[in-house]
């Protein structure tokens, strides 16, 4: 199977609220389920930067999709390559919110601005995507 990682950045619209980012959750945690699909939804309360893996065609479907999504503009594709393991594996869909991310790691990673996904190359982004799962993995760990 042809497996890639797609890495994105957008803006919210004002049709994007708490409610509608709950249903983006919970569908594509079960769409992702069935169609072999993993990754991380950061939010901030502007931006969405998301990382998602799996089967090529399926992701392209998915993605062509996100950019007729209303509540989404702005969207700019960060990095699209193919892959030989997923860093998200573990998660059908991630979330977390940048105001629960440890502030030293979005300070590395933001140099002390807002969180601004634009701001960040591909690799910057899917490191930052990586390092805040392997955070929250560690917490709900030590959570159970």
């Amino acid at each position: 199977m042809e497996m890639v990682r797609l890495i994105y950045a957008s803006r919210m619209t004002d049709t994007c609220d708490m409610e509608a980012i709950l249903d983006i959750l919970k569908k594509s945690r079960t769409n992702n389920a069935t169609k072999n699909i993993t990754g991380i939804l950061c939010y901030d309360p502007m931006f969405f930067l998301q990382c998602m893996e799996g089967p090529k065609n399926e992701l392209n479907t998915l993605y062509r999709h996100i950019l007729r999504d209303d509540r989404h503009s702005d969207v700019l594709l960060l990095g699209y390559k193919d892959i030989r393991e997923r860093a998200f594996g573990n998660w059908t869909m991630a979330f977390l919110k940048s105001s629960e991310i440890d502030p030293d790691t979005l300070q590395a990673y933001t140099k002390g601005e807002k969180f601004d996904p634009y701001t960040l190359s591909c690799e910057r982004a899917g490191d930052f995507l990586v390092t805040i799962a392997a955070q929250e993995r560690k917490r709900l760990d030590m959570q159970g």
